[in-house]
């Protein structure tokens, strides 16, 4: 009998695979790069959930890694830095850290690196590496569609591909024969109708409107979206242009976030905190005062503890009342090194809006702005 030989017991190399498993494993490898890198068109909210508990913000102009689509959400990961100190251990959900700052804490790209999202106060995350006083952590959630939005849709429109006639009232027919001041020729009567022209179309401007969770607003018709409404909101109508309508709409945004300020005036005034002094309790401002005196609160000013120190000012100039900024022990500091009338810029917290004998606003502070 002849000896059979026997087929080698290792595998063929990998040249010698069939070319249908190379297919195989190619398709395998899909889902692997299925979630994408793509960039928030604007800034947008981030939900634990899609119509979930908010936990955070993404920033506009920032690329994050974009997963699975649940119908108007879209999951997406964080990947980044936060300074240790914002961040205790925790053992909650499959997460071991949670975000301590009372005001959230700005997500990073490296420590002391450029803002890449925010994070909420509670905010549960992943702890991924450390390195000094900086934690790196990861969290995936969702956040709305539209914050991903495809370059193509958010062209502006040519107004020859969409023509749309003015309403008759606004231009007159052309002439058929040009004085002789214009040469013959008629002068071109300006298209209220145009894309960017702040004239509405319809005078029929009705008071309010209420625009639905994750709309996307522009600047002008058919522009580049600005920002989302991240759940339904109340509006004022001032406009109408063809298929659009103008709105304004009314929020709060971060101080944080704030690239650029105006410094002609504050919006919020003393006289309007003198006015109503409950109105603006717990509000934010920024004022410009001027420096008189450090001083320590007594029984006539009970809107702050005994012995509470305080910065006696003038302002918000130009205005020429008086208030009163708490401070704490280390800030008190930064007012010491002032002369009385020096001007200093600060943002603060309205505490009272007047004290129980006098029309003087009472602040907390929370930093020196610079000037």
């Amino acid at each position: 009998m002849r000896n059979v030989r026997k087929p080698p017991q290792s595998s063929p190399g990998l040249g010698r695979l069939p070319a249908c498993f190379l297919t195989l494993l190619t398709v395998l490898a899909v889902p692997c790069a299925a979630q994408n890198r793509l960039k928030a068109v604007t800034a947008a909210p981030l939900v634990k959930e899609p119509n979930g508990l908010k936990i955070g913000s993404l920033a506009a102009g920032v690329s994050y890694h974009v997963g699975k689509t649940v119908g108007t959400h879209v999951e997406v990961t964080l990947d980044g830095w936060l300074p240790s100190s914002a961040v205790v251990a925790a053992s909650r959900d499959g997460f071991d850290l949670s975000v301590t700052v009372g005001g959230g804490e700005s997500l990073r790209d490296k420590p002391n690196g450029a803002v890449i999202a925010r994070v909420q106060e509670g905010t549960l995350l992943s702890k991924a590496g450390a390195e000094g006083k900086w934690v790196k952590v990861k969290r995936t959630a969702f956040t709305i569609k539209t914050a991903f939005a495809a370059p193509d849709q958010t062209k502006p429109v040519p107004v020859a591909a969409n023509p749309v006639p003015p309403p008759p009232s606004t231009k007159p027919a052309p002439a058929t024969t040009g004085s002789a001041a214009s040469g013959g020729k008629s002068k071109p009567v300006p298209d209220s109708t145009r894309p960017g022209n702040d004239a509405p179309v319809s005078d029929s401007v009705s008071g309010s409107a209420l625009i639905r969770g994750g709309t996307v607003l522009s600047a002008t018709p058919d522009g580049k979206p600005a920002f989302t409404a991240e759940s339904a909101t109340d509006a004022e109508v001032v406009g109408r242009a063809r298929d659009w309508i103008k709105i304004r709409v009314e929020g709060w945004v971060r101080t944080s976030d704030v690239t650029a300020e105006a410094v002609s005036g504050p919006r919020i005034t003393g006289t309007m905190v003198r006015e109503k002094p409950d109105k603006f309790v717990g509000q934010s401002l920024i004022w410009r005062l001027q420096f008189l005196a450090v001083q320590e609160a007594d029984a006539l000013r009970p809107e702050m503890p005994a012995g509470q120190q305080y910065i006696l000012a003038r302002g918000p100039l130009p205005e020429a009342g008086f208030v009163y900024l708490m401070v704490t022990k280390d800030q008190v500091g930064e007012f010491r090194r002032l002369s009385p009338l020096d001007e200093v810029r600060v943002e603060a917290v309205v505490r009272a809006g007047r004290t129980k004998y006098l029309p003087t606003p009472v602040l907390e502070l929370v930093k020196v702005v610079a000037q």
